[in-house]
């Protein structure tokens, strides 16, 4: 029974692996199964979390002009229930009343702030400003106005206690039992996870958390902490015991009554839900763990806590009573009716009759501040899907054909490489660029010359049953040196191990003084030092020509490329320095690696003579006269890396070379203007050495923004995006409409993907502390799994304040080039997607390519919508929309350009 509870409280905890392994995914996971306006209150309350942004910054952008009274009307009219009849007579109704609300922003005070507000200003004699004008003339008993509505009986309900012990003795003292138990239980659980960073390993650690928290605690001295006195005497006693048998007998000591066991172990793991879900993930993926994962079991987690709960509760229970008190909130309820009162031009005199009073008050409660965040949220969306429909159907009146593809480029779906086909295109009209999955269907786990194990390159749900080795064929500079550095290692002698400790230190002081002062110069001149070896992928026999030709045969026929003589695959990643969250900024379809041995390996798969042979076989033709190069894009500092370029014909790749150098430079150009380090003036040629030295500071905590401005994922040919403006939103998917069933599978694979990325980066952006990690200043690498605030905290989960700073915390919207019908068998049939779709944790459109219309789904169907009608901004470059602007920015038609990039040389 108990195991069948800590199971189902499991589904709450977070999912978040240790920190070399962070792959994105649905905050909320557990809650996929409701609504997702429903389930992110639902979550606010079970974590103490925030649901939507705070009611000021929606106001904000409504000054702004990013929400406008046309989405707020539009929100209101689909959200809240009709009904003509007005809330007091002469009054608004429903409809009119929340519209009005939604306007304004209400400074309401509480407390102690209201009673001053109310004592020592004129709040309650003078016309609040909101209403200065309308009122302007009237004779106004304001006074009376707050007599009647004060007069009305609206006691709140008392705030429900938890049921954990700990809740009835915090509200009884004062005093926070989990104060006390957290810090022992962070320091055990951390030696216990600990992957090599102590100098001692844990004692009684390979018989799991309960038996080790036994062995260190149940000495004859006893732990030092005052409220444990006694803990190690009855741990003794419990020799032998299961952590079943000691949850039970826990639960029995603080009086639990069994019908609420359920809610006090959800209730108490997720009190340290870091801790609770880092050890559940090591239960099921051990293979995860960065160099061995301890017997980690979520039983004996809680067994431990439980316990120390119980000795937490023995001691505040001795303590004095000193109850903790509550606002009241009808007064502050009261303020609200009374300035609502003044803006929406009711009669006053009719509020002197107690019902309509009751009435008024009764309303301005049912729309609270929860009520307006979700609905100004949902306005806020709005006008985001409003303005991205329209652009993209107004680009499709003046978007031109591209010309005939002289070369080819894959690139990852990543929304960074948005920005990177847009200037690659710009710059180089001859080129065709595609967008995929950036495992490129290769998975398979991998292992460099240099890695000590190898470690999976594809999607997390799925399991590679093959590993690529990478050989070494000509030794360089760095082998020899890696040689030596070991010998100099294995150093054991006195003289010798004084000689090369000073040596190496004073060498590693240098560097981090250079780091800190000169961090490019200095990272440059040490990564010149070796020489890499000539390496190659050995892909036979793991995979056989069968299995390699089905994986380009996959990828060629759903983005639908038709082979020019060169075709580049460019997969990607991330590389900074003292950066806990770097894993973070890689590729999410390989499961949060680096995507240049994937397309290493795919351009060696397309390159191969039998599997080139077969793919005849299959009806897919592939030129003598054309040849695939792997290549990497590293996403931090802008800089290509080329594979196996010596196998290609000679002159094949300079033009590619010098056109992706230049869109490198211009992307990162583009990227400068998000940093306050750059100047808005910043001329082009020197944009590709400032995100290089964002990069390699160690104090520089933005090395690049990852997914930051995520919001839409389009999948369709790239004729419909191109010249499309879409200031690195977009996640851009390649799939040539008419093969049903390649969509499919496209679709399971692409829509789970970039939901997780787009509602991780949502939730930690909405709450920073709550669902993000905080801020990165105070974070403390722990036991190489994951980050703590200081010296103390819960392991932190999430995505740090720095990379969602500038996030647009919106649902992703997926417009997708299919026909309706065919699209919602596909998400029907599919779990993922139709709970995704179903209950609104993205928005889908269905883009027919036959008919050429949209359809928006919405309560289980795809209805007709026709975009808004607006005027594209023609521009020459996409420099003229982003040059002096750190703002998010509107969409524009970038008009097609005759240059060619043939020198790298940036124009």
């Amino acid at each position: 029974m108990i195991g069948d509870l800590i199971d189902h409280a499991a589904h709450f905890l977070p999912a978040q692996g240790p920190l070399q392994t962070f792959i994105h995914h649905n905050t909320l996971h557990a809650f996929e199964s409701m609504a997702f306006t429903d389930a992110v209150v639902a979550a606010s309350r079970l974590y103490g979390t925030e649901p939507f942004l705070p009611e000021r910054v929606f106001h904000d952008h409504v000054r702004a002009g990013r929400i406008n009274a046309a989405d707020i009307d539009a929100v209101v009219a689909a959200e809240i229930p009709h009904g003509a009849e007005p809330i007091i007579p002469g009054g608004p109704n429903r409809l009119i009343f929340h519209s009005e609300r939604l306007r304004y922003w209400i400074d309401i005070p509480a407390g102690h702030r209201l009673r001053w507000r109310l004592a020592e200003t004129d709040a309650l004699t003078e016309v609040t400003p909101l209403a200065a004008d309308r009122r302007r003339g009237e004779s106004t008993d304001l006074t009376s106005l707050w007599t009647h509505l004060t007069a009305v009986d609206t006691q709140a309900p008392t705030p429900a206690v938890g049921a954990r012990p700990r809740e009835s003795l915090l509200a009884e003292t004062g005093v926070d039992a989990d104060h006390l138990v957290h810090p022992v239980l962070i320091r055990v659980t951390a030696a216990f996870l600990d992957q090599g960073v102590a100098h001692w390993s844990m004692p009684g650690r390979a018989g799991g958390l309960l038996a080790a928290f036994r062995e260190v605690y149940g000495g004859v001295a006893g732990p030092p902490d005052r409220f444990l006195r006694g803990l190690s005497t009855c741990l003794r006693a419990q020799h032998g015991w299961g952590s079943e048998r000691t949850i039970s007998w826990a639960l029995a000591e603080l009086r639990v009554a069994r019908r609420d066991w359920g809610t006090v172990i959800a209730d108490t793991l997720i009190s340290l839900r870091g801790w609770a879900g880092m050890v559940r993930h090591l239960q099921e993926r051990p293979d995860s763990a960065p160099v061995a994962a301890p017997p980690a079991r979520l039983a004996d987690y809680l067994a431990v806590q439980l316990t120390l709960d119980v000795f937490a509760a023995r001691h505040v229970s001795r303590l004095p009573r000193r109850p903790v008190s509550t606002p009241d909130s009808s007064l502050a309820l009261a303020y609200e009716a009374f300035i609502l009162a003044q803006i929406m031009i009711v009669d006053l005199d009719v509020l002197a009759d107690p019902r309509h009073a009751a009435a008024w008050l009764s309303q301005v409660n049912a729309c609270d501040e929860l009520t307006r965040r979700r609905l100004l949220h949902l306005a806020y969306e709005h006008r985001h899907r409003e303005g991205f429909l329209g652009a993209l159907a107004a680009h499709q009146r003046v978007a031109q054909p591209a010309p005939d593809a002289e070369w080819q480029a894959v690139f990852c779906l990543d929304e960074r490489e948005e920005s990177m086909r847009r200037h690659l295109e710009e710059h180089d009209p001859a080129v065709e660029t595609f967008g995929a999955a950036g495992f490129f269907g290769v998975a398979m786990r991998y292992q460099g010359h240099a890695d000590v194990r190898s470690r999976p390159l594809c999607p997390v749900v799925v399991t590679p049953t093959k590993t690529v080795v990478e050989k070494v064929v000509e030794p360089g500079l760095g082998s020899r040196r890696r040689r030596w550095r070991g010998r100099v290692a294995g150093a054991r002698t006195l003289g010798r191990g004084t000689v090369v400790t000073v040596g190496l230190g004073l060498w590693h002081a240098a560097a981090l003084v250079g780091h800190c002062l000169f961090p490019r110069a200095t990272h440059r001149s040490i990564d010149a030092l070796p020489r890499p070896p000539k390496t190659r992928l050995v892909l036979e026999p793991e995979f056989t020509v069968e299995d390699m030709a089905e994986i380009v045969s996959g990828l060629l026929r759903t983005i639908g490329l038709r082979c020019s003589p060169l075709v580049v695959l460019v997969g990607h990643g991330s590389s900074s320095m003292n950066n806990p969250h770097e894993s973070a900024h890689d590729c999410g379809a390989t499961g949060g690696g680096r995507g240049g041995p994937n397309a290493r390996a795919f351009a060696a798969m397309a390159n191969h003579p039998g599997v080139r042979a077969r793919l005849r076989d299959m009806d897919v033709v592939i030129p003598d006269t054309t040849w695939f190069v792997g290549a990497y894009h590293n996403t931090a500092d802008d800089t290509m890396t080329y594979f196996d370029t010596d196998l290609a014909p000679d002159g094949a790749l300079d033009r590619a070379r010098a056109s992706l150098a230049t869109a490198c430079a211009s992307s990162a150009h583009e990227r400068c203007r998000r940093f306050e380090s750059a100047s808005l003036t910043l001329p082009t040629h020197r944009a590709t050495a400032h995100v290089h030295r964002h990069s390699v500071d160690i104090s520089q905590p933005r090395p690049e923004y990852g997914h930051a401005t995520n919001a839409v994922c389009v999948v369709g040919e790239r004729s419909r995006t191109r010249g499309l403006f879409l200031d690195r939103r977009a996640f851009l998917v390649s799939y040539e409409p008419g093969n049903r069933g390649l969509l499919d599978g496209l679709l399971r694979a692409v829509g789970p993907v970039c939901a997780g990325i787009n509602l991780e980066y949502y939730f930690s952006s909405v709450d920073p502390v709550g669902y993000g990690c905080g801020t990165k200043l105070p974070h403390n690498i722990t036991g190489l799994i994951g980050v703590m605030d200081g010296h103390s905290s819960d392991l932190r989960t999430g995505l740090p304040w720095q990379m969602v700073e500038i996030h647009e915390p919106v649902r992703l919207l997926l417009v997708v080039r299919a026909d309706p019908d065919h699209l919602l068998e596909i998400m029907i049939g599919d779990p993922n997607l139709s709970l995704l779709a179903g209950n609104g944790w993205i928005q889908v459109v269905a883009w027919n390519p036959d008919a050429d219309q949209m359809h928006l789904f919405a309560d289980g169907a795809f209805t007709p919508y026709v975009p808004a009608d607006i005027e594209l901004p023609t521009v020459d470059s996409s420099g003229e929309v982003y040059g002096g602007r750190r703002d998010h920015l509107g969409f524009a038609h970038v008009r097609p350009s005759d240059a060619v990039a043939v020198t790298g040389v940036i124009r």
